[in-house]
């Protein structure tokens, strides 16, 4: 028969084994693979970009200009494609000729779209150090 302290011996060695799978694997990640990266205008919910049913949100046009101190002007035309008012958040990230953030982000707002309707959303970079940008739009919270 067993000793009570062999008993917890052997369950806490089966614990411990238990703990111990792997290998672990690092999950590759692409920088050039980041949508962020790769396109001007991001939607961050599934649901609002859903691929398998009707999308719920679809941009229709976006353009830059520069003002006359040379900031950097962004337009973008965002659709509603649903019967409902639809809620979202929108933020625009300025980046540098490199690519890197400069600090420029506009703050998250909360833009309302009628059914089938279209929003113009506008934003100006802060500064001249401003050359490219993401618009982010997200279900507003």
């Amino acid at each position: 028969m067993l000793k009570p302290s062999s008993l917890f011996l052997a369950v806490g060695i089966f614990i411990l084994t238990g703990c111990a799978a792997g290998p672990y694997h690092t999950i590759p990640y692409s920088v050039n693979q980041d949508k962020e990266r790769n396109l001007k205008v991001v939607i961050l919910d599934k649901d609002l970009d859903n691929q398998f049913s009707q999308k719920r949100v679809v941009i229709l046009a976006q353009k830059t200009d520069l003002t006359e101190d040379n900031r950097l002007k962004v337009y973008c035309e965002i659709r509603n494609m649903k019967k409902e008012l639809l809620r979202l958040q929108v933020q625009t990230v300025f980046r540098d000729e490199k690519g890197f953030q400069i600090g420029d982000d506009t703050n998250w707002e909360l833009i309302l779209i009628p059914q089938y309707s279209t929003y113009a959303y506008k934003t100006t970079a802060f500064n001249s150090k401003a050359k490219d940008y993401t618009i982010r739009i997200r279900k507003a919270q």
